[in-house]
């Protein structure tokens, strides 16, 4: 027979191990469930940045970084003057990692060589981010488009600075046409 001081201990034993699994649950599915939300704020951020004209200025490289696993700011050949974006509101996942749509409302695109030509009104463009994790870090690894997307007022404001550095008389002319068709347009996303 159990002494009454094994079943008190025994008694005992039992509530506390019921508080410490009511404090502490332990649950079968390990998956977190903001790891989307985590996802699409980080390639908002991304976005946010490259709005901003992080990407157009090489000493801005330490605002993206953190957001990248690139090593360096990629090269490109233009720029994507854009009016707004929109996240996806549930990336996807697979494999491991998360796939993060963005859609761009375009307005231009400057080509190094040949300068500004302006989209049609209401122009979109779609760009597809995959974001993976290291060491529980989560960065993005790649995008579709690695092409900058600058406002309208970044791009504005790197063209002007552009011209004032021009010592080249057709890239002084390339740049100032560009201007002057990217002021033309309406900086409304709105705009038809």
């Amino acid at each position: 027979m159990l002494s009454f001081r094994r079943v008190l201990v025994s008694i005992a034993f039992l509530i506390n191990a019921s508080f410490m699994m009511a404090q502490f649950p332990v649950g079968i599915d390990h998956s977190d469930d903001s790891l989307p939300a985590q996802m699409r704020e980080l390639v908002s951020k991304y976005c946010r940045t490259e709005y901003e004209g992080a990407r157009l200025d090489a000493s801005s490289w330490s605002k993206i970084q953190p957001l990248v696993w690139w090593r360096s700011s990629p090269e490109y050949s233009q720029i994507d003057v854009i009016s707004r974006y929109e996240v996806d509101s549930e990336p996807e996942s697979s494999h491991g990692k998360y796939i993060v749509g963005v859609h761009y409302r375009l307005l231009g695109i400057y080509d190094m060589a040949n300068g500004y030509v302006p989209e049609p009104a209401g122009a979109t463009q779609d760009v597809s981010f995959t974001v993976t994790n290291e060491n529980t870090e989560w960065r993005i690894a790649d995008a579709e488009n690695t092409y900058p997307h600058p406002s309208r007022a970044a791009m504005l404001k790197w063209l002007n600075d552009k011209i004032a550095g021009a010592t080249d008389a057709a890239a002084k002319a390339r740049y100032q046409e560009a201007l002057k068709l990217l002021q033309a347009q309406s900086a409304s996303p709105f705009a038809k």
